[in-house]
């Protein structure tokens, strides 16, 4: 069994559950991390229809690749480790919903809403890209004028055709009316217009999507995968930010990713400056929980775990150095790693790898002014990346099984135990392959319903009082609610993530306040301590290692 490098394991020498994982693991192979992905891909793509028969052979391959990977893999890059579990369960997740809970093939929902993906239809069904009709060559003059080399914008299956092509709007967009009914065509009025972004009243999937040919297939199909919060999709989540518009430059669109991403990385460096002089990130005895209280006296506990710069008089010092610095630098610094992870494939996949247009690029985070009320932090402000697949399940159950109502007071708390419940075991998992712990991480999201719970009762007696919970006091007293509630299970989450030696993790390549404070201030290892090429791997003894 390949090793890790003896070197990658020196930083994790204080945390005896990071080295025992790392001793009883493998780095995972990237091809056997993809393989399972690519199978679904595979099943999606040749068999779409939901059966009994498909979901029976394909959807045990496919999980049990991915718990192949929870077992036996794990990663010297702290943040790579716990990817590699937590995509282990979302892959898992996501074949279960994809497989079992939609069908592909039939779903109204499951229809492209939109297309940027640089694929134009050449058979005659109403669907557009960058203002072309379906089996027309389309050209664009610099002012966003359409020209057209042959006379079809857009075909029913019968091969008629309605065209206005003498009419084009000043923005360059080209009037079209398309019908493909009798084919399986989809219907309704397609716009396209010079920013590429085409808006398809009916959307376009399947059983239109099948007469296509093999490339369109391929794109929807591996489009739907990575639709996470189906942005271009009939299933796009709610209370999602708005994207960014077509009439907005590129330029435009570089400066905000480029300054999101230098703002983050502040961020980011602060938390890791501040994690490597503050003992409390690196003294196991210091770590808490309301479930986990410390056994130390206060004087002893101040010793250890607060830095020397800290006054210990009066309480009230400390105690806002733990409850509200500390836990706001975390949730700060959770918030800066995934909006810069965000920004850099956002530009990324718009140039280097043009796969996408900026207005598929919808902000990932909502506005700060969302978060005054728990529904309202994890509904509009919280990132949504997982939200739909979370969900999917919950509504399955409610209205599939159950036959629930979707607006009664029972469904709607099956899907949010369900959307929570998913969300605390992809963490778990994560965890899992990190540290081999899970239960404060999955633990946090399972305690999240019983903060909603006494949210709604708080909303209630509100409205007994007879205070507006969308005044100013109303308002007032629903943020203090949220936030107690926020910091004081946030040790929770932080628990087993403190375990695994995030303290140890250096999230920046280059820190000017460690040069300031005389140390290095290059900090990440060489390439080879955490990627390499192994010939001693599965599926063909080769790979690629984390």
């Amino acid at each position: 069994m390949p090793l890790f490098p003896s070197s990658s394991l020196t930083p994790y020498a204080l945390y005896p559950t990071r080295l025992s994982t790392l001793a009883t693991t493998t780095p995972i192979l990237l091809h056997e991390a993809f393989f399972p992905l690519l199978l679904l891909f595979l099943t999606l793509l040749l068999h779409p229809e939901k059966s009994p028969l498909r979901n029976a052979i394909a959807l045990p391959v496919i999980v049990g690749l991915y718990a192949r990977l929870v077992a036996l893999y794990s990663s010297s890059h702290w943040g790579f480790a716990f990817c590699v579990g937590a995509y282990a369960y979302y892959g898992s997740l996501q074949a279960f919903n994809l497989l079992v809970v939609k069908d592909v093939a039939r779903d109204p929902d499951v229809k492209w809403s939109v297309d940027d993906t640089g694929v134009a239809a050449t058979n005659g069904h109403a669907y557009t890209h960058n203002g072309h009709g379906n089996g027309t060559t389309g050209l664009r003059d610099m002012n966003g004028d359409e020209k057209h080399s042959n006379g079809s914008a857009n075909g029913s299956a019968n091969g008629g055709t309605y065209e206005d092509r003498d009419k084009h709007t000043a923005n360059g967009s080209s009037s079209r009316l398309g019908n493909g009914v009798a084919n399986g065509g989809s219907h309704g009025v397609s716009n396209g217009t010079a920013g590429g972004k085409v808006s398809i009243e009916d959307g376009l999937g399947y059983p239109a999507i099948s007469s296509y040919p093999l490339k369109q297939r391929i794109r929807f199909t591996w489009s739907l995968l990575f639709a996470s919060r189906g942005v271009g999709w009939k299933f796009q989540i709610r209370h999602i930010p708005p994207a960014p518009s077509p009439d907005t430059s590129f330029v435009s669109f570089l400066q905000t990713h480029a300054s999101k991403i230098c703002i983050s990385y502040v961020i980011l460096e602060s938390f890791s400056f501040i994690a490597a002089i503050d003992p409390y990130f690196t003294t196991p005895v210091c770590w808490t929980t309301p479930f986990h209280p410390t056994t130390l006296p206060d004087d002893e506990y101040y010793a250890l775990c607060l830095p020397g710069f800290v006054p210990v008089n009066p309480a009230a010092i400390p105690f806002l150095w733990h409850h509200v610095f500390r836990k706001y630098l975390g949730l700060f610094s959770v918030y800066a790693i995934l909006t810069q992870l965000f920004s850099i494939a956002a530009l990324l996949f718009t140039t280097l790898v043009p796969l996408t247009r900026p207005e598929g690029w919808v902000p990932l985070f909502g506005s700060p002014a969302d978060m005054t009320s728990l529904r309202g932090f994890w509904t509009k402000f919280w990132h949504s990346i997982f939200k739909k697949y979370f969900s999917y399940p919950g509504e399955w159950i409610a209205f599939h099984l159950l036959q629930l109502d979707r607006r009664s007071a029972g469904a709607q708390i099956i899907v949010m135990i369900a959307a929570f419940a998913n969300s605390g075991a992809l963490h778990g998992v994560g965890c899992y392959t990190l540290n081999r712990r899970w239960k404060s991480a999955a633990g946090f999201f399972l305690l999240q319903p019983v903060g909603f719970l006494g949210e709604i009762a708080l909303f209630k007696a509100l409205k007994a009082a007879g205070v507006d919970s969308k005044g100013v006091l109303g308002k007032t007293i629903t943020t203090i609610y949220s936030t107690t509630w926020l910091l004081w299970c946030s040790e929770v989450f932080a628990y087993d993530f403190l375990h695994g030696g995030i303290s140890v993790a250096e999230p920046v390549a280059l820190s000017f306040w460690r040069w300031l404070a005389g140390q290095q201030a290059w900090r990440w290892d060489r390439p080879d301590e955490w990627l390499r090429w192994d010939r001693e791997g599965s599926l063909g003894g080769w790979g690629v290692r984390l």
